[in-house]
């Protein structure tokens, strides 16, 4: 079902109509704007376009930096798990005495 949810950015309100959770969309556009607040504190006074699109290339860094760390995460859980393969297989072929 879509839903249509107000959102504003700048200053601006902007009107979305979005299958997804409003309250999702909403806390995504509390996110952006955190941020664009952040870039301002840091003395940033580019343009609104600017600005969005250096919020926007922050947060995907840290999706994909996230992304990276999952993924080393994952790596090293098959490893622990290929490691218990192992050690099971050994002791499967230990005579009982």
């Amino acid at each position: 079902m879509s839903h249509k949810v107000e959102v504003s950015l700048l200053g601006k309100t902007f009107s979305i109509r979005t299958e997804d959770n409003p309250e999702a969309v909403e806390a995504a556009a509390a996110l952006v704007q955190q941020q664009v607040d952040e870039l301002r504190e840091l003395g940033a006074t580019a343009g609104t376009d600017r600005l969005i699109t250096l919020a926007a290339l922050n947060l995907a860094a840290e999706l994909l930096q996230k992304g990276d760390v999952r993924i080393q995460n994952m790596d090293s859980l098959l490893s622990t798990l290929d490691d218990a393969v192992l050690q099971a297989e050994s002791l499967a072929k230990v005579p009982l005495r």
